[in-house]
């Protein structure tokens, strides 16, 4: 039987209707149940290794991140009543770096006994040693007899590529007979300018030991270019053989 022309039309309405709430139903399944995977959806999806790490992210995933590890802590006289504290740490986690690593130096005396903390917060570039150092701590009329560093908390590794960094490298003056002074020259033979860099100096005696620390933050080093630095121990330091600069570029 030949459906009549109203009820064609009204057969086509319903179809027509039913097409739209499809349509808006899937539309809105999309919006309210899935989205594009990204690095900080709280979600393991797309290619991570976890939630919100690996794969296409940059942060390391807990499991595959290596704690760094803590080579040695020192603490120096500098004058009275004044010590730096240095240290070294080697990064085990190749190509990746963590902001904002907060750490502490603490200072005891022959006796153990706590002299002076100092707290931190630090970058810690894709570099394999890192020195760490802390100049200027107050510890009175005490006397500083080790030194013991350690991280507040686990850093946070992300991947840093190399074209996240401006590459630096260091060209060694002649030093003082005693030691009180050592200049230093970085060259930037890149196209970028380098900011907010940071230079450690390390003194070492036949030993391996070290004796004195000193850094100096260079604001920019402009493409191209080259800024001198010079580091300074007044009334030298002893037995020395070798120093140890190194450079720890911003990311």
């Amino acid at each position: 039987m030949a459906l009549s022309w109203s009820s064609r039309r009204q057969t086509l309405y319903y179809a027509v209707a039913a097409v739209v709430v499809i349509i808006l139903a899937l539309v809105a399944w999309k919006v309210f149940f899935t989205h594009t995977p990204n690095c900080f959806d709280g979600v393991q999806n797309g290619t991570e290794l976890g939630i919100d790490c690996g794969g296409a992210c940059a942060l390391v995933c807990p499991d595959d991140a290596r704690a760094p590890i803590v080579l040695w802590a020192r603490a120096f006289e500098t004058a009275s009543s004044t010590y730096t504290a240095a240290a070294y740490i080697q990064n085990q986690n190749t190509d990746a770096g963590a902001r904002q690593a907060k750490y502490s130096f603490q200072l005891f005396d022959d006796q153990n006994i706590l002299v002076a903390e100092h707290d931190g917060v630090m970058d810690l570039p894709p570099v394999r040693t890192i020195p760490v150092i802390d100049p200027n701590i107050n510890v009175g009329n005490r006397t500083v007899a080790r030194a013991l560093f350690s991280f507040s908390e686990l850093p946070s590794w992300y991947t840093v590529g190399s074209g996240d960094i401006v590459p630096l490298r260091v060209v060694e003056g002649n030093p003082a007979a005693d030691w009180s002074r050592l200049p230093v020259t970085i060259v930037n033979d890149s196209i970028d300018d380098a900011h907010d860099v940071t230079v450690d100096a390390v003194l070492f005696d036949a030993g391996g030991v070290a004796r004195a620390a000193s850094k100096s933050i260079l604001k920019s080093v402009a493409h191209k270019s080259s800024q001198d630095v010079v580091f300074t121990w007044p009334g030298g330091v002893a037995g020395i053989v070798k120093a140890e600069v190194v450079v720890l570029p911003s990311f």
